[in-house]
């Protein structure tokens, strides 16, 4: 490590420090996480909460323009929802579960088995996909207390959630459309740069093996015809899917984890989803999983530490 590169080091530490977003939480009254609620979970001040509406109204509207449709699921579901989408065997540890009139209930850690009710809940055909469902759902995980921190890692989060249910042959124009949102939205908040990642399958997962071999062939090949590089990251997509992780990079250079595309084509299979096709025969759709800001709470911290506190940027607070 040479002097030079020692400076600059220490120089982006006092930088760190003076974005961050606890602090600047406390400072500009924004939010707050308070021992009589529970850790991991997050207050919004007024400033906070409207700072926050204005950016979920205007993710809510750029889904409605790009041909999204809202959906509203239930923030508690019967466990036999998650033992048929896999979640109760390879996701219960991070769930909270409780009874209702002896029936044993969860509260949803993800969105998807709400999204795939909705689209099971009537027969459809293939001219009706690619069908695209959003919603802005709050979610709950059981994070080890170990790993809390602000809003970067918190219990109780809201994602700007979508799922894409489409043919086999519009895989990856999707993928490409999800692609391009990113990065204009990323652009719109002053975002310029970002990493990439492709996630593949982790050991405790569910599907098939041809099933996951084009999933990830679907994910790279789309990220190819963008011409945007990636990484590799052996083992560490979800158990039902590989993913694209896309990082952006804040105005000190930092990456933060935002948008997430998954291609599943197990949970179509586990749900029995189905769509009448050209011929008159049914077919499996495949599923996207895909979110552009991620969670709002961690891309709200991201965004506090990218502009700091400035009178520039404050004074729009």
């Amino acid at each position: 490590l040479t002097q030079d590169e020692l400076e600059t080091y220490l120089r982006q530490l006092e930088e760190a420090a003076k974005r961050d977003h606890r602090k600047l939480g406390r400072e500009l009254d924004l939010f707050s996480m308070q021992e009589l609620i529970g850790p991991g979970l997050v207050l919004y001040h007024p400033k906070g909460a409207m700072l926050r509406t204005l950016v979920e109204d205007f993710i809510r509207q750029e889904h409605l323009k790009r041909g999204y449709e809202l959906v509203i699921s239930p923030h508690i579901m019967r466990s036999d929802i998650w033992k048929t989408s896999g979640h109760y065997d390879y996701y219960r540890e991070n769930m909270y579960f409780f009874s209702i009139d002896e029936q044993e209930c969860a509260i949803k850690p993800m969105n998807c088995p709400g999204h795939i009710l909705v689209y099971r809940s009537s027969l459809r055909s293939y001219k009706e996909l690619p069908i695209r469902y959003f919603e802005l759902g709050t979610v709950y995980r059981h994070e080890k207390s170990g790993v809390l921190h602000g809003l970067l890692r918190v219990r109780g989060f809201t994602q700007d959630d979508a799922h894409i249910f489409c043919l086999p042959e519009q895989i990856e124009e999707e993928i490409i459309k999800v692609i391009d949102f990113v990065v204009e939205v990323l652009g719109v908040f002053g975002f310029s740069g970002f990493e990439v990642e492709v996630s593949t399958r982790p050991p405790k997962s569910i599907g098939r093996d041809e099933d996951w071999a084009r999933a990830e062939s679907a994910l790279k090949a789309a990220l190819q015809t963008k011409g945007i590089p990636f990484v590799i990251n052996e083992g560490e997509g979800a158990f039902y899917g590989p993913k694209i992780d896309i990082k952006l990079k804040d105005a000190i250079g930092r990456a933060w984890q935002c948008a997430t595309i998954q291609c599943d084509f197990a949970l179509p299979e586990r749900f029995a989803l189905k769509y009448i096709d050209r011929d008159g025969k049914e077919a499996r759709p495949i599923m996207l999983h895909r979110v552009i800001l991620g969670s709002i709470e961690r891309f709200l911290g991201a965004l506090i530490e990218h502009y700091g506190r400035s009178e520039e940027h404050t004074s729009e607070l």
